[in-house]
């Protein structure tokens, strides 16, 4: 079809650079950013990650590098059982933020809340993000083997009064005071249900400071109890 001056000045002015080339006919493919991977030190392969199967150097919460001295681990979802049994003992033991997490989201709260991670996936600790004294891989698969493996490898300072010293839901701590049982039962309103036999029992409640969980002085707590007692051996 005729062009008109205008358009005519246009395509003689610019008509080399509008020409399509050969490489403008083949398709383009999608050029995604991709996460770049954590790095991963090329020298731990092989019998190289052997050596850090073991402890190194001092906890982050020694005071001698500036920590209160309160233990704090993040147990990853492979020895997530093992949160509970350390929790059951009285030690701040943490589980990731979500259900499936990323290496870099590990490694992230672990340096946000000054934790050791606890976990027996060896690829964890190829990350040079983490430091030595920030993982731990822990080498038994039964729960209370892992709970005295952790005491022992850590050398924690495990008593009586500490057991069930913390919220085995969440990982809070309880509140100084105990409720008794009209206190319990206002707080437990439409959150939990108080069993009634519990009523005339005159028992001490125990409430989470962080997710509000209340516990009481039964069966089941004195049986966990004696049981790690048994396990920590602390009648010896």
């Amino acid at each position: 079809m005729p062009m008109d001056e205008f358009l005519l000045n246009i395509v003689k002015k610019h008509g080399d650079r509008i020409l399509l080339k050969e490489s403008d006919r083949k398709p383009k493919t999608s050029k995604k950013k991709r996460k770049k991977p954590l790095p991963i030190n090329g020298n731990l392969k092989g019998n190289h990650l052997d050596k850090f199967d073991e402890w190194q150097g001092i906890s982050p919460w020694d005071p001698s590098v500036g920590g209160d001295g309160y233990p704090r681990f993040l147990c990853d979802v492979m020895v997530e059982g093992l949160a509970k049994h350390l929790r059951c003992v009285g030690i701040d033991a943490a589980i990731p933020y979500s259900k499936k997490p990323e290496p870099r989201e590990l490694i992230m709260q672990v340096q946000k809340e000054n934790r050791v991670l606890l976990t027996r996936d060896a690829k964890l600790l190829r990350h040079d993000y983490l430091a030595n004294n920030q993982i731990y891989k822990v080498k038994s698969l039964l729960k209370n083997e892992q709970l005295l493996e952790i005491i022992e490898t850590f050398q924690l300072k495990i008593s009586e009064d500490k057991l069930m010293s913390r919220c085995t839901k969440c990982n809070g701590m309880f509140i100084q005071k105990p409720l008794t049982t009209e206190e319990a039962v206002e707080a437990a309103k439409g959150f939990q249900k108080i069993p009634n036999c519990l009523f005339n029992k005159n028992l001490e409640f125990w409430k989470c400071m962080d997710c509000h969980q209340l516990y009481w002085e039964g069966t089941q707590y004195h049986n966990a109890v004696q049981k790690f007692v048994d396990i920590c051996k602390l009648s010896d």
